[in-house]
């Protein structure tokens, strides 16, 4: 900036605060002017400076908010893909659940089914047992009835041929000697 001008003396020197001439005036002007444009160029490029950073930061802020935007979009993405695969791993297991819970009834009734006929088949056997228990019981009784009949047959037979070979014996020998001494005598003979 340029000096001050005061309102003092006229007949002054410029430099005590006088007018100025024209050519003081000009020059004057003139390095206010180169002054002003060093200024003006300063600004301007200070200016021009901030517009670049401005620019640099506005692309820097693009770029992160491309960044930022990209970022989300992959976790978002991630986000559905494990989503997908979570109610996915979910359904299978679901699934296989449901398989084994049939299974497992399945096995269930079977095994049920199988107590039952088990069951069926033990009162079958008790059944048959007990009736060959009787069966074996009634044969028994046959048997011991029949062993004391033919135990009786035979006492009888046996009583019988007795009383026979004591009267046939009697008829050889005489009546007083039994059967069994003429036996004897018959063997001393040989």
């Amino acid at each position: 900036m340029g000096p001050k001008k005061s309102a003092g003396k006229k007949g002054a020197a410029p430099e005590n605060g006088g007018e100025m001439d024209a050519d003081a005036k000009a020059k004057m002007y003139m390095l206010t002017c180169q002054s002003l444009q060093v200024q003006l160029a300063e600004r301007t490029e200070d200016a021009s400076k901030a517009m670049a950073e401005k620019r640099e930061l506005k692309v820097r802020v693009a770029q992160i908010q491309k960044d930022f935007e990209e970022e989300q979009e992959q976790t978002f993405e991630m986000r559905q893909d494990m989503t997908r695969q979570y109610k996915g791993m979910q359904e299978e297991l679901l699934s296989r659940i449901n398989k084994l819970e049939e299974t497992i009834q399945d096995l269930n009734d079977m095994l049920a089914e199988a107590d039952v006929k088990h069951e069926k088949v033990l009162k079958e056997k008790n059944a048959i047992i007990q009736l060959k228990d009787e069966e074996i019981s009634e044969l028994k009784s046959k048997m011991d009835d029949m062993s004391e009949e033919f135990g009786e047959m035979l006492r009888e037979t046996l009583e019988k041929m007795r009383e026979r070979i004591e009267i046939s014996s009697g008829n050889f020998d005489g009546p007083d000697m039994p059967i069994q001494q003429r036996m004897e005598e018959l063997k001393h003979q040989d």
